[in-house]
């Protein structure tokens, strides 16, 4: 075997043997209103990395500005109490390796969710059976008004604002064993409109009992849509300009 011979077969070699990178299971990302006994809306993201997943959850209940107009009729003081995911595959939550972290209200200091595995859903991150089904570490709209959500308990909040950074969303990172891909799988949203009050739940598809599904998929409306589509246009009329312009200089 010739000199470079041996260094394909050295370098072929060491490819076999260096670790692989982590490639990402999946990532999907919702926008999404509706509800069983009342309609809220909320934007979720989910990226799952091997046992690793990050969701994370803004409550866009009563904001205009995150859901291109369809959340203005939502109650507002609607506040999160648990998301659950189904359809994953017999994936399971690696029970303690739950970190929250988020926008709090101001002055508040929320804390004290949990996962949980169940035959309701596969699996689920709630608070609720830490707190003995009241409101405290739940996650708020800050487009609440003065009174709809009490004000003696500690809760995330989110802006009144379309959506924003990262650090703007309620991040939940956990483990999992089994291989979750979210792009199969659905979500449920649970939310309380008050101590005592009633509660509503979003679900994406029909439910494990067969109920249809009762949230939907906000999209743009079209103004939004034609705007979009006019500054794209715009874009790629820069552009070609910007192209000429090179032309003409380089002639």
């Amino acid at each position: 075997m010739n000199k470079t011979g041996r260094f394909i077969a050295l370098l072929g070699a060491l490819a076999v043997s260096l670790p692989t990178a982590a490639v990402a299971d999946g990532f999907r990302s919702y926008r999404v209103c509706g509800g069983s006994s009342f309609a809220t809306c909320a934007a979720v993201t989910i990226d799952v990395v091997g046992s690793n997943v990050t969701v994370q959850m803004w409550n866009l209940s009563g904001n205009s500005a995150g859901t291109f107009g369809q959340g203005a009729g939502t109650w507002a003081g609607t506040v999160f109490t648990g998301i659950g995911f189904y359809n994953t595959s017999g994936v399971s939550a690696v029970l303690g390796s739950l970190s929250v972290s988020g926008p709090a209200r101001a002055g508040d200091s929320p804390s004290s969710w949990t996962l949980s595995n169940n035959s309701r859903v596969n699996f689920m991150v709630d608070f609720r059976v830490n707190t003995s089904g009241g409101l405290d570490n739940g996650i708020a709209s800050g487009c609440a008004a003065s009174g709809q959500v009490p004000s003696n308990v500690d809760l995330f909040e989110n802006p009144c604002t379309n959506l924003g950074p990262s650090s703007d969303y309620v991040t939940f990172s956990f483990q999992i064993s089994g291989n979750w891909d979210p792009n199969s799988s659905d979500l449920v949203i649970r939310g309380n409109n008050g101590p005592g009050g009633s509660s509503t739940e979003c679900w994406t598809a029909d439910t494990p009992a067969g109920t249809p599904s009762n949230c939907t998929t906000v999209t743009p409306e079209p103004v939004s849509m034609a705007l979009l589509a006019t500054g794209l246009a715009g874009m790629g009329g820069v552009g070609a300009f910007r192209r000429r312009k090179q032309k003409q200089n380089t002639a």
